[in-house]
């Protein structure tokens, strides 16, 4: 899947979550996305600390390699909607991202 299609596909998603659970004001719209991001964050968190065996043992006990992963793709999932929330193109700023990454590496 390339990147412009997980955006297409978040944006059909992005309508059916705006549909369920309205939120008239983009700012409160936003700022529901940045939440939902910081609690995927911190379930991957969790997983990532059952992998290292740093949790209590029932949660290291219930750990599987396919936790991690989906935790990572919620992650992402959530910082694509909040992309579309904001109007981001994040193709455009990744690429603008990369090139200032690289030059600042090569420059050190």
């Amino acid at each position: 899947m390339t990147l412009q299609q997980l955006q297409a596909e978040y944006l059909l998603i992005k309508a059916i979550i705006d549909e369920k659970w309205p939120i008239a004001e983009k700012n409160q719209r936003v700022f529901a996305r940045t939440m939902k991001l910081v609690e995927e964050l911190g379930e991957l968190a969790d997983e990532l600390l059952s992998s290292m065996n740093l949790q209590r043992q029932d949660k290291q006990d219930a750990f599987h390699d396919q936790k991690v992963e989906d935790e990572f793709a919620d992650v992402l999932a959530s910082v694509v909607l909040l992309a579309a929330e904001l109007d981001i193109d994040i193709e455009e700023v990744m690429k603008r991202k990369i090139e200032y990454t690289k030059k600042r590496l090569t420059a050190e």
